[in-house]
């Protein structure tokens, strides 16, 4: 009976062990792969390092474009116990102050304001029943309306914090900074200006690390993690805060009073290329893109091509004095009345004509005449040469979206060459204008315009500052002298010498010029008004241009775009410390 026992025990002792034996190897061999990630699945934690995109900087220090936080709100679904149209209610209040149609809302318009919260109310409690265990009901949260929410003591609300793009100047040079929007896949990109052009140097980077954690989510010893800078690089453009801030207000201030549909004010330093300051109008606010026209969004300056009337006169007298065809007392033998060329009348501005009138004075008084006389002892092939030099038709080459080359004409016969010489029958954008007279400020030498001046690494903390890009000699500097000298007396003595500055001695030409009609010829009662010259002409510091599209209050340059020019320049001189030369 004992050994009966004994065998018993044994049999079940055996049998317990082998149980045991049976259980290990299912769960240390056979379940063992699913284990390990079950296990790494409860340790294991993606932690995700993610920068800040660039900012962007003017060059006095200024942040034009910046990151602030915000806050995305989410919701545990899951055990949400409360009152779903309360919450939404609560959250549509606090949300409204938040939202861009409120904040510009005429404040007495309670109805608007009512439609509003309603609306922001009905997204929430549409989310209520989205997919997910984590809705997020409401994003880019300020700081203020984030402690609103938390007020409401709500156990089941949970924040998310992210960054978007602030800007402290408002929309001060919105056409130079460009903004940040989504592309197809909703990540952010910089579209246009240097946003856009620069994407590459302004984006964040990003790192995931995979680590081992205990249970209150600490990283377990043994494990490196080092949070490294992935910030985007920052971007210190040329622009100054103050020329900007002026030549945005006067901007504004010329469109109001002459009635202007469109208008554009470029200051460019004349011994260096920097862009001092560009303003366009109509404008837009950044961070509401998406309220604006295609068209308003993109830079003017590089590309709303015009025909650029008698300013283009400069390069053709240039050519002509640089060539050795005539001097500043030619005598124009072909200027007693209209040209006839190629069976077509070519007639001047005024269809007034002066016989035997100088080329300084002709320049002075606009005289297209005078300006065909030039391109006929030029020749098409060396006017073009010229004009190509003075990269008429070339890319800027600038830190800015949608800078592109501008089409040069193909075909150039007789007309084409007597219509170009002053201006007419050949497109450019206003950055190319200003570079190529820039020539003229520069003793005849090109320089490309900048608007970068300097980039910050943030990872390598190296900075890398921006050279001057200066180009071939276009012309030689006696050349440049004498066209400066012309150029002064058209300003004293031509269409604009009524409001000439008595302080301060200025080298400009106006530009009355036809905008083509698309049906064909030019339309009759619209024209694009311009300003372009350098002060002080005896050494130059600034270079700029006023361009006013269809002014109404009148169509000519000299009383609507020079007064604007010379206002400009009143408060430069005093900018940049300019000492009067008169």
């Amino acid at each position: 009976m004992n050994q009966s026992r004994k065998n018993i025990f044994f049999l079940v002792f055996y049998l317990f062990l082998l149980l045991i034996v049976v259980r290990l190897f299912y769960w240390q061999i056979y379940k063992s792969q699913e284990l390990r990630e079950a296990s790494e699945s409860q340790t294991l934690r993606q932690l995700k390092n993610q920068g800040l995109r660039g900012q962007i900087f003017t060059s006095d220090g200024y942040l034009l474009v910046g990151n602030k936080r915000v806050y995305d709100l989410k919701l545990d679904k899951k055990n949400f116990q409360g009152d779903q149209g309360y919450l939404a209610y609560k959250l549509s209040e606090i949300a409204l102050q938040d939202n861009w149609q409120y904040q510009e809302a005429d404040p007495f318009d309670n109805k608007l304001k009512e439609e509003l919260r309603k609306n922001i109310e009905q997204e929430i409690i549409t989310k209520f029943s989205s997919k997910g265990n984590w809705p997020k009901l409401l994003d880019n949260l300020s700081e203020n309306s984030k402690k609103k929410v938390e007020a409401l003591n709500d156990k089941y609300l949970f924040f998310d914090e992210n960054y978007e793009r602030f800007y402290p100047e408002a929309s001060m040079a919105a056409h130079l900074t460009g903004f940040v929007g989504r592309d197809e896949n909703a990540n952010e990109i910089g579209r246009y200006g240097i946003e856009g052009a620069l994407e590459d140097e302004l984006k964040a980077r990003s790192e995931n690390h995979l680590l081992k954690m205990d249970a209150l989510g600490f990283i377990l010893a043994g494990q490196k993690y080092e949070s490294k800078n992935l910030n985007g690089r920052d971007i210190t453009l040329t622009i100054r805060r103050d020329i900007q801030n002026l030549i945005e207000k006067k901007l504004e201030q010329g469109i109001e009073k002459y009635q202007a549909d469109r208008g554009e004010i470029i200051v460019m330093d004349s011994k260096t290329g920097k862009i001092l300051a560009l303003a366009a109008w109509p404008s837009y606010k950044q961070w509401q893109y998406f309220k604006y026209d295609g068209e308003v969004l993109k830079n003017p300056s590089l590309t709303r091509l015009y025909e650029p009337g008698s300013t283009f006169k400069t390069l053709t007298i240039a050519a002509g004095i640089d060539t050795g065809v005539i001097n500043k007392e030619t005598v124009c033998t072909k200027c007693s009345g209209p040209r006839q060329i190629a069976g077509y009348s070519i007639k001047t501005w005024n269809d007034q004509y002066n016989p035997n009138i100088s080329m300084i004075a002709g320049y002075a008084k606009s005289d297209n005449t005078a300006m065909m006389f030039i391109s006929d002892l030029l020749g098409t092939d060396r006017l073009v040469s010229y004009l190509k030099k003075f990269e008429i038709g070339n890319r800027i080459n600038i830190d800015l979206q949608d800078d592109t080359r501008t089409p040069f004409p193909e075909k150039i016969g007789p007309v084409e060459t007597a219509t170009i010489s002053f201006g007419q029958g050949i497109s450019t954008n206003s950055l190319e204008l200003v570079r190529a007279i820039n020539t003229i400020a520069n003793r005849g030498k090109i320089l490309e315009p900048i608007i970068v001046d300097k980039v910050f690494d943030q990872q390598k903390q190296e900075e890398i500052t921006t050279q001057i890009k200066e180009g071939p000699q276009v012309i030689s500097e006696e050349t440049a002298k004498t066209v400066t000298e012309m150029m002064i007396e058209a300003a004293l003595h031509g269409e604009a010498q009524w409001i000439a500055s008595d302080k301060y001695t200025v080298a400009a030409k106006t530009g009355t010029s036809q905008i083509p009609d698309p049906n064909g010829g030019y339309k009759e009662n619209e024209t694009i008004a311009s300003f372009v010259g350098f002060a002080p002409a005896s050494n130059p510091t600034f270079t700029m241009l006023v361009k006013l599209e269809n002014p109404k209050s009148s169509p000519w340059a000299a009383e609507t775009a020079a007064p604007l020019w010379y206002s400009v320049a009143d408060k430069l001189m005093i900018l940049l410390n300019i000492n009067p030369d008169k």
